[in-house]
């Protein structure tokens, strides 16, 4: 079997890694040019993904997802850890499903006690549509009162 290759998304790889959604059934917000887009190929084929986007001030680890048959054989680990070296020391949140919270604090994540309105309007809306989330965030490290900032992304190369 052909090696699994985990890299950063360049920008003719955008539209692929957008229908690697779609056929998933993710329903977030689509991939933009600005995004952080982390995939994981078997050859060609893209099964797994995970990016970082810039919303209303708040830098989020949004939209990781593994075809199922390569579930639990570390894909999602190593598309975590790119994105985790690209997030540095920056703050970023997600909104991970309660029972990925272990997964998510392999990368320094933490349950989010005081949330900004941004991560605490997402929560609501999604915890209001019976999904079963938790509410993450990963403390910068450069500013020790850990408040969220906005941070820039650097667009997929």
């Amino acid at each position: 079997m052909a090696a699994i290759e985990v890299i950063i998304a360049d920008k003719d790889e955008l539209p692929a890694a957008q229908r690697f959604y779609e056929c998933r059934g993710y329903g977030g917000s689509p991939i933009q040019a600005k995004d952080y887009v982390v995939l994981a190929k078997l050859q060609e084929r893209i099964i797994g993904i995970g990016r970082l986007t810039q919303e209303n001030g708040l830098l989020w680890l949004r939209g990781m997802q593994v075809d199922p048959q390569f579930q639990r054989a570390g894909v999602g680990t190593r598309i975590l850890h790119l994105l985790s070296v690209e997030i540095g020391g920056r703050q970023c949140c997600c909104l991970p499903y309660t029972h990925l919270v272990a997964f998510y604090r392999q990368a320094g994540f933490v349950h989010a006690a005081d949330l900004p309105s941004g991560l605490a309007d997402r929560l609501a809306d999604y915890v209001s549509r019976g999904l079963q989330v938790v509410a993450m965030f990963r403390p910068g490290q450069s500013r020790p009162n850990n408040s969220f900032k906005p941070t820039l992304l650097r667009k997929a190369a």
